[in-house]
């Protein structure tokens, strides 16, 4: 064979796989199960098999023969060494010869069993050498180490052809032949579903020891019920019919000393023919996994025995013994587990069915044949459809047996629709068939059962039927067995008992759909509807209902009741027409039972089956005492009989009385009540007088006088009657008078005359028994009593009503209320019973409420008072029902005012002792300790009666408002929003008799404390009352101090009298700088009456006849007649026209803010046409200064970024020559026009920038400048013109000694152009200076002295000629919380630039780190010895540095002041901040931590606290300065970048920031300028501190790190 290259065959351990194989066989007797299975496949009807000892193999068979009849030896000891099978089946083929060796080539036939080709292989599991012979010829195999070899070829010639085709095993190791008896139940079961072979016979040595005999009864074709489904669900089997036929095994056993034994077992065989349709798919992946095709039918067999047979079978297993089993074990149906009811595949496969019986089919097994293969995909397929038919079978065998025991029931019915009792035959026979089809777990697949469980159930299209107490029906009409419902149903379908008993698994087992469910009420309800019950049944039925069982929302009692009927003595009685129960622990037990009841009560022989709770479930009431007493009351009862009427019968109305005495304890008030009331009006008492009613009727009572005239009916005692103790509680409880009525002694009483009152009253304290309620109405209406002597006036005294009298006692004779007579002892103890009793009968306790008020109201004072104390000791007591509403109108309160007492109503007077001040009334002091806030009177007056007091009649000096704020401050809580709202408005504060306001509202007045300014003194009102007063006036609206909008509310109000007030323009100014900067705190409303009303100040110039100078006139006008100057040459031709705003930048943008226009939004401009002419070398030299010194005016100029691009090429920058440049402006508010010419002129062509230049006039530079800005910027700022100027006009020299870095300048832009030094030689540019002094101005770049001659009104800067540059060098104008430059200057970077400093040396000095500890000692002193004005320079060092030292800043510390100290270190606040009473307070913790950083970083310069200022604007970009050596750090900046920071601990940060701001003041010390050389003090401070900054840094027990990180 040839491989593909680098390939090599795989090869196989043929010993090893034969054992794997094997090892898989684990059922018994398999080498004979292989056998006889492929002897039944070859046709053989018959076979032997031989077991063979070493003795007679060793025997001439010939001598053997002449020997005679062998001795059978003992089968369990003899040991053999050979088996041997032969059958009498067809002779193998050449294709069978050609198998046999090929391990997995199985028979291709269809219809055998045989498939994988390794059954012949289980003989290995015995031998080593098995041996074939057959046909002729013969192979035998052997071993060659792991290689299985074999030998084929023809056997030697004998003259006769053997037709036996022979396997002989020669044993591994000799050992005794298998157990006779279990191999013949082996052979029994396996030859059952053969299909060819019917006789087995077993030799020992040539002697037979055992034959198994099968015999084929007459079939029968069974019909198929129609409602069973044919077709398998995948549509592969059709069940075409199912036949019967019986089967009988016959044994034959020869075992030693026991005689030859013959046996018979019959089974019953269901086969169903079953023809297969696959599809092409299925039959390709079976022929793959099998090698042949499925067959195109099929039998499918299962083993049945009925009941009878089972039960021989039974006998016949009982009476073998135990050691000598029977044969056909195997064969008897398996009712109790089904665990040895197998799958045959021809032989017996490990795989149990589940149900009783053994079932036989083409299935396909697993590779060891044991059980069914369902895991493989189409083999799956093909086994559950096989299951499927198997399920099919069995629901037609249950059907089949079903319909005979259907017959035999219909047979031995009687015809009464009745139950039968247990133990039926047809039950038993039933029981039996359920149990034969129970569906156990099916082993070792669980599937199996399952899918034939799965097929029996839904095969049918009709519900599985069952036989039940009617006979045969369908699941779903059939109710579960239930003990009590058995009883009393009739023609309810029912399981029998015993069924239900020996069924169980079956039938808990039952899918949903055919699920036998429990009787429901709507059964019992069905079957009541058609018969009736008698009392037993109906007891029965009733008990099942109440009993708990699953709900039935559908039924209730109404439903039963409606249903059911019991069947009495000669009549029938519907239960819907019962309404009434007898309960047999009240009623039931005393209630005359031959008296009359009424037919709606429920008969006793029921009621008393079951307790009251039960009976009341079923919607009956009770029927009670009161309910029987209305049936014998009713006129249709008492006319039947006179005996049955206890009217007129004594006996009858005894036995009554007598019920309703025993039954009295136990009945409720209600049935009590309702009882006494049916007997109120019938005379049912026997009294001395004949029948009387309970109220007409009186027990016996005790001899007295008093009733020795009344003739009362008694009542009469009786034979059953006995009146004592208890009878007589009953009958007074029926209503039996135990004394005689009130009202029949009180007519006697004052008929006669002879009782007193305190006789009545003792009389009715002693009664046994109770008044009711007419009494007591009786008694209290009677004008019986008399009060006392001495407080009648009358010659007779008269009687009155209880109720108009009060007990004898004290109190009420000093109120002068009416007493009552008590007899010769006025003593009175209201505890005592004859109190209670009069009490009862309407004595009064207290005095009524409307009364004692009223009393309270007296003219008499002794009564007034008495009353007063009385009501107030018992209001909380006896008059807790008292409301002062109903008393608005009674003056009975005891009050002061204004210095007398009365008597006021509430709402008048107050319990507040400090009301008095404001005049109200208040209580009298002695009754303080009452109970007022009860009665109704007000602790305080109300806020409305405040407001209006104070609205009315305000306090009208000092002394008397402070003792009223001060009462009203106490009672400030109790004012809402919206009454000190009011208060604010309301004028109610004094002011000194010398001012001329009078009274003013809160709103109006400023607290006064401490001084204030003379100008806020003259403006507004100050008051001060007191700390309370204050207190309260301040929630009233009183202003702590004066606020940004109310001092524009008052410039608004009058801005004459506030400018003459302010002391003229300057002061006037100094308020308005100050509303400017705090204009965000003005509210939009004042800016608006601001802007729209004549209050902003205008100031105008004008040229007066005669005088060199300007005259100003100042106006107050309108935003809209106020310009505010943004162009200074368009301003020096209009000023005559204009009143402009004064001309600082703070006042500027606060007068934008409220609607001032800027001068170049009312100024229109035109020029004339250009002519252009040939450009001059003054063009080329105009365009490389401009390009040279345009970028460093854009660095240096910090106000505001350029419009458009800064030209940077000459592509860019065009200069251009004309004849002629005329400028015609325009004042559009005054029509005014002015024309002049100018020398130069700036326009945007595009992203180019054209300059021309006008050869007719005179050159100026700051045209030039003044031009650019406009166009740069949009506007002409002085500031920003004049630096333009001087940068284009001034040598770098100069510029450099001004702190311009003239070093920013690019070479290659001096050197590309040369232009620069040229342009200055021609004029252009500044002259050269070595003096270092200013520079001096030539002719070419003086500036029009009309410019800058003079300073503008208002304004806060001189501008002579040209000005220094602006003073950055003196404030730290940017710094970001990051490390960086201080000053905000992006040239001073010491890390770009190191060695950049300008100090004169040669290039080839260095500088000494003497040199630069000395000059930064002097730094650190400057700040340390600092005195006035002393300069801080070193006098040896003043050759190397610069004069100047940082003027601008002592202008501004002139702008801050002195507020407070926090730890040495002092405070400063901008003057125009008006809040700085509480500035210190509000940045409390802020200053703290910004002090804490500062003090730590002066220790590490060694500095002073006290040379350490803290100061704190609104705007502006100064984060710090240096003015004389004191260095002044923004507390804004801190509170904004690092205050958040230091406040969660992480100081870190902060520390380092300012340590570079401190560093960056302290090198000011030594130099003024932002250059260079400040750079290099700069970095060299920071050099020699920064050790000790590092230390303050580093965190906690982390410096032993660091030095271990540098060992290492």
């Amino acid at each position: 064979m040839r491989f593909q290259q680098g390939y090599a065959p795989v090869t196989i351990d043929t010993r090893a796989l034969i054992d794997k194989v094997l090892a898989r066989y684990s059922g018994e007797f398999s080498v004979f199960r292989e056998l006889l299975q492929n002897s039944d496949d070859a046709g053989c009807d018959a076979a032997e098999i031989y077991f063979e000892t070493a003795a007679f193999l060793g025997q001439n068979p010939e001598a053997a023969a002449d020997a005679g009849p062998h001795v059978l030896s003992d089968l369990k000891t003899t040991s053999v060494v050979q088996w041997t099978f032969k059958n009498h089946g067809q002779p193998f083929t050449k294709e069978d010869w050609h198998r046999l060796p090929k391990i997995a080539l199985g028979n291709p036939d269809p219809q055998k069993v045989g498939a994988f080709g390794v059954g012949f292989y289980s003989l290995f599991s015995i031998t080593e050498n098995p041996y074939v012979s057959s046909g002729g010829k013969e192979m035998e195999f052997s071993w060659d180490d792991n290689q299985l070899c074999y030998r084929f070829g023809e056997l030697p010639g004998t003259g006769t052809r053997d037709l036996w085709t022979t396997f002989k095993m020669r044993l591994r190791e000799p050992a005794p032949m298998p157990l006779l008896l279990e191999l013949m139940q082996f052979l029994a079961t396996s030859i059952t579903f053969m299909v060819n072979l019917k006789d087995v016979a077993i030799f020992f040595d040539r002697r037979l020891v055992g034959r198994i005999t099968k015999s084929l009864g007459q079939s029968q074709n069974m019909s198929i019920p129609k409602e069973l489904e044919r077709l398998s669900p995948g549509k592969n089997m059709i069940v075409k019919s199912v036949r019967q036929h019986p089967i009988t095994i016959e044994a034959e056993i020869r075992l030693p000393r026991h005689d030859p034994m013959r046996i018979k077992a019959g089974v019953m065989a269901f086969t169903a023919e079953v023809d297969v349709t696959v599809d092409k798919k299925l039959a390709q992946e079976m022929n793959r996994c099998m090698k042949k095709s499925p067959p195109s039918h099929l039998k499918y067999s299962l083993i049945y025995a009925g009941k009878e047979e089972y039960d021989q079978g039974c006998i016949n297993e009982q009476q073998h013994s135990h050691g000598f089993p029977s044969v056909f074990r195997g064969l008897s149906a398996d009712l109790d587990g089904a665990t040895y009811t197998r799958v045959f595949i021809g032989h017996a496969t490990a795989q149990t069915t589940g149900v009783g019986g053994h079932m036989a089919s083409h299935f396909i097994p697993t590779v060891e044949r044991e059980s069914i293969d369902l895991a493989d995909g189409s083999i799956a397929i093909w086994n559950k459809e096989l299951l499927y038919v198997g399920g099919f079978l069995c629901r037609v065998v249950y059907e089949l047996e079903l319909s005979k025991v259907e017959s035999s029931w219909k047979e031995a019915a009687t015809g009464i629709p009745r139950s039968c009792p247990s133990g039926r035959p047809q039950d038993q026979r039933f029981i039996h068939l359920l149990n034969f089809f129970t569906f156990h777990r099916s082993t070792p697949s669980s599937k199996v059962a399952e899918l034939l469980a799965r097929s029996f159930y839904v095969c049918s299209s009709r519900p599985l039927r069952f036989l039940s107490s009617v006979g045969v029906c369908g699941a779903p009409d059939v109710r579960a067995f239930d003990l009590v419902v058995a009883k009393f149903v009739k023609s309810l379908p029912m399981l029998s008992e015993d069924v239900t008993r020996h069924c169980a698994r079956f039938i808990a087992s039952l899918p949903e759909h055919p699920k036998i469910c429990e009787v429901t009420p709507s059964d019992v309800l069905e079957d009541l509807r058609r018969y009736a019950l008698n009392e037993e049944e109906l007891v029965a039925c009733l008990r099942w209902w109440i009993t708990p069982r699953r709900e039935d929302s559908t039924s209730s009692a109404t439903d039963l009741l409606d249903a059911a009927t019991l069947r009495g003595t000669g009549r029938t009685i519907r239960l819907s027409s019962i309404t009434q129960f007898i309960d047999r622990r009240v009623l039931g037990l005393h209630i005359p039972t031959d008296g009359p009841l009424p037919l709606s009560v429920v008969p006793l022989g029921i009621s008393n089956c079951f307790s009251y709770e039960e009976l009341a479930r079923f919607g009956w009431e009770e029927f009670t005492v009161v309910s029987w007493l209305q049936h014998i009351s009713r006129p249709d009862a008492m006319l039947v009989s006179k005996k049955y009427d206890f009217t007129r019968s004594v006996e009858w109305a005894v036995r009554v009385l007598g019920t309703l005495f025993r039954v009295w304890p136990q009945l409720s008030e209600d049935m009590r009540s309702e009882s006494r009331e049916m007997l109120k009006d019938k005379s049912c008492i026997p009294t001395s007088e004949g029948p009387r009613r309970p109220e007409c009727s009186y027990l016996p009572i005790a001899e007295n006088a008093l009733f020795q005239c009344l003739e009362l009916p008694i009542v009469s005692h009786h034979s059953r009657f006995k009146v004592d103790d208890d009878m007589k509680i009953f009958l007074v409880g029926i209503g039996v008078r135990k004394n005689p009525p009130v009202q029949l002694l009180l007519d006697q009483m004052l008929s006669t005359g002879d009782w007193a009152v305190s006789d009545l009253v003792d009389y009715l304290v002693q009664k046994e028994s109770p008044l009711t309620v007419d009494d007591f109405s009786a008694l209290a209406a009677s004008e019986i009593f008399m009060k006392e002597t001495s407080q009648s006036n009358e010659t007779k005294n008269t009687r009155h009503r209880a109720g108009e009298l009060y007990p004898p006692a004290d109190i009420f004779r000093r109120l002068r209320l009416p007493i009552i007579e008590w007899g010769a002892n006025p003593e009175w103890n209201g505890t005592l019973p004859a109190a209670k009793l009069l009490y009862r009968l309407g004595l009064n306790q207290f005095p009524p409420l409307p009364e004692i008020v009223g009393l309270c109201s007296s003219r008499d004072d002794e009564v007034q008072v008495t009353a007063f104390k009385y009501l107030c000791d018992n209001l909380l007591s006896v008059y807790l029902h008292y409301q002062p509403e109903n008393f608005r109108d009674e003056e009975f309160i005891p009050a002061k005012c204004g210095g007398r007492t009365c008597l006021k109503k509430l709402g008048e007077v107050y319990s507040g002792a400090q009301w008095k001040a404001l005049g109200f009334s208040v209580v009298q002091d002695q009754y303080l300790s009452a109970p007022l806030h009860q009665l109704g009177v007000m602790q305080h007056p109300s806020t409305s009666k405040l407001l209006d007091l104070l609205e009315q009649a305000p306090p009208p000096t000092e002394e008397i408002a402070i003792r009223w704020f001060e009462v009203l401050f106490d009672h400030i809580a109790n004012f809402s929003p919206s009454d000190l709202d009011k208060l604010s408005r309301l004028p109610i504060v004094p002011t000194v008799p010398s001012s001329p306001h009078g009274l003013l509202p809160p709103t109006k007045c400023y607290l006064s404390q401490g001084t204030k300014p003379p100008l806020y003194a003259k403006l507004f009102v100050f008051v001060n009352f007191g700390p309370k007063a204050n207190r309260f006036l301040g929630a009233c609206g009183l202003k702590n101090e004066v606020s940004v909008e109310d001092v524009a509310e008052v410039l608004i109000e009058n801005p004459e009298r506030f400018f003459q007030l302010a002391g003229g323009y300057d002061g006037f100014l100094d308020e308005l700088r100050k509303l400017a900067y705090h204009n965000r705190a003005i509210s939009n409303d004042t800016l608006y009456k601001m802007s729209h009303e004549p209050a902003l100040l205008g100031v105008r110039r004008k040229k007066t006849e005669g005088h060199a100078g300007w005259d100003y006139e100042h106006m107050f006008l309108t935003c809209r007649e106020i310009i505010i100057v943004d162009d200074v040459s368009d301003y020096q031709l209009f000023s005559d026209c204009l009143f402009v705003a004064p001309q600082e930048e703070t006042i500027e943008r606060f007068y934008a803010s409220v609607g001032c226009r800027y001068l170049t939004e009312v100024v229109r401009e035109r020029c004339n046409d250009f002519h252009e002419t040939p450009a001059t070398k003054t063009c080329d030299e105009l365009q490389s200064l401009i390009l040279e010194r345009l970028p460093l005016f854009i660095r240096n100029y910090p106000d505001g970024k350029p419009k458009v691009t800064i030209p940077s090429s000459p592509d860019h920058l065009k200069v251009k020559a004309c004849k002629r440049i005329l400028i015609s402006k325009t004042l559009a508010t005054g029509n005014v026009k002015r024309t002049r010419d100018v020398w130069a002129i700036a326009r945007r062509e595009g992203e180019c920038i054209e300059l021309w230049i006008s050869k007719a006039v005179k050159r100026d530079i700051f045209e030039v400048a003044t031009s650019l800005c406009r166009l740069l910027f949009g506007a002409n700022k002085m500031n920003a013109t004049v630096l333009l100027g001087m940068i284009l006009s001034a040598d770098l020299a100069f510029l450099e000694r001004r702190g311009v870095l003239v070093d920013q300048i690019p070479q290659q832009r001096v050197d590309g152009f040369g232009l620069g030094s040229e342009a200055s030689k021609n004029g252009l540019g500044g002259s050269a200076s070595t003096s270092g002094s200013p520079q001096q101005s030539t002719p070419d770049t003086q500036l029009d002295p009309q410019l800058n001659c003079e300073r503008f009104p208002g304004s806060s800067e001189a501008s002579p000629q040209f000005p220094s540059l602006p003073p950055v060098a003196d404030s730290v104008s940017s710094m970001t919380p990051e490390v960086r430059n201080v000053s905000g200057d992006s040239s001073l970077d010491t890390a770009r630039c190191p060695s950049a400093f300008p100090l004169h040396w040669t290039p080839c000095e260095v500088i000494s780190q003497d040199y630069i500890r000395n000059n930064v000692e002097i730094a650190i002193k400057a700040c340390t010895s600092w005195e006035g004005g002393k300069s801080a320079i070193h006098p040896g060092t003043s050759q190397s540095f610069r004069s100047g030292f940082c003027e601008v800043s002592a202008d501004r510390v002139e702008c801050l002041r002195h507020i407070g100290d926090v730890k040495d270190v002092q405070v400063y606040l901008n003057k125009g901040m008006l809040d700085s009473a509480t500035f210190m307070e509000c940045k409390r913790g802020p200053l703290a931590r910004f002090v804490d950083i500062i003090i730590s970083l002066s220790e590490i310069y060694n500095i002073p606290p006290e040379t350490l200022r803290i100061f704190y604007d609104i705007s502006g970009g100064c984060i710090a300065f240096n003015c004389r050596g004191i260095i002044y750090l923004n507390l804004r900046y801190f509170e904004v970048w690092h205050d958040d920071q230091v406040k969660s601990g992480n100081r870190q940060n902060a520390r380092m920031a300012w340590f570079l701001a401190l560093a960056h003041e302290i090198a000011h010390n030594l130099t003024a300028l932002h250059d260079s050389e400040h750079e290099f003090w700069f970095s060299a401070i920071c050099e020699a501190h920064f050790p000790a900054l590092s230390r303050l840094l580093r965190p906690s027990k982390t410096w032993l790190r660091y030095v271990g990180g540098r060992q290492s």
